[in-house]
This record gives structure tokens, C-alpha cells and sequence, in this order.
């Protein structure tokens, strides 16, 4: 009996294309599992003195770490958040404790109770230092918040986990 190159091939290649692509996503796992965790953190503005509690998430790639966040400033009389993604390095990695530089966009939303509701793009400029042989991994850091007008500085301290 004559086979079609066409029914051999069919026959033949998926079978294949299966344990190729079953050795791949094996082979790929180790990569693609980078290391994950959360954050949280509170400090204030120093320009308003306005308290802020955040929290995130840190997504490890390679030697920059990937932090999306969010923070709610308690603030009189408005509602005030910012959603921010934010990138650090670490620039003095010691196995105690490291310091870090970074830098971020986000999005400050101020909504006042008796006014119109604004949100400003800014530019975040980091820098920090956290100790690394606690279990919780506590932080602290500066954080320079390029707005249009109004530049704040925030202090903020926090944990790793």
C-alpha cells in the first residue's frame, strides 16, 4: 500500500509537535518563575504633612524589580489616591541590607467633596534602603513626585514579604 505524503506527515507531526512543545514548557518553567511578593507600606508627604498608607505587588526581573502600587492619602475634606509603577535597582547589594535607586510613572487623582474631581501623570524618583535578613524585609525610603505645580516628597517606611 502507497501512503500520501500527506497522511504521513499528519500522522507524524503531531505526535511530535506535542512532545516539542511539552519539553519546551518544561524547559521554559525555571525562567518564567521569577520571584513575586508583596509590599506594603505608610509615611507622609513632608510638603502637606498628609499621612498615606500604600500597598503593591514586586516583580523580580533580573537586577530591576518591578513594583505597581497604590496608595490612599488621608487627606481633609477630598479623597486623594495614587496608582503608581515604579522600577528599583539595587545599587549596594550587601546580604543584610541593600540600597536602591529607582524611578516611576503614576497617576495622582485628587477629588474634592465640593469641587471637580483632577488627576495629574507624574514622574517618581526613588531612593531607598531595605534590610534583607528579617523575615518581613523591612524598608524605608524617599520618594521625589515630579508634578505639574506642586512637587511633593514623601518619606515612607515598610515591609517586604
Amino acid at each position: 500500500m502507497i501512503r500520501t505524503a500527506r497522511s504521513y506527515n499528519a500522522g507524524a507531526t503531531i505526535p511530535a509537535a506535542l512532545l516539542i512543545a511539552l519539553a519546551l514548557g518544561f524547559a521554559s518553567a525555571p525562567a518564567a518563575a521569577g520571584p513575586i511578593g508583596l509590599q506594603a507600606a505608610g509615611g507622609w508627604y513632608t510638603d502637606s504633612n498628609d499621612f498615606f498608607l500604600g500597598a503593591g505587588a514586586r516583580v523580580g526581573a533580573g537586577t530591576i524589580t518591578v513594583i505597581p502600587n497604590a496608595e490612599w492619602l488621608f487627606v481633609d475634606s477630598a479623597k486623594s489616591y495614587s496608582l503608581n509603577i515604579d522600577a528599583t535597582m539595587s545599587v549596594l547589594p550587601l546580604g543584610v541590607a541593600s540600597v536602591y535607586a529607582g524611578a516611576g510613572i503614576g497617576w495622582l487623582t485628587v477629588d474634592p467633596d465640593n469641587g471637580k474631581s483632577n488627576t495629574d501623570s507624574v514622574v517618581n524618583l526613588l531612593a531607598g534602603a531595605g534590610l534583607n535578613a528579617l523575615p518581613l524585609k523591612p524598608f524605608a525610603q524617599f520618594k521625589y513626585v515630579v508634578a505639574s505645580g506642586n512637587d511633593p516628597f514623601q518619606f515612607a517606611v515598610g515591609v517586604r514579604f
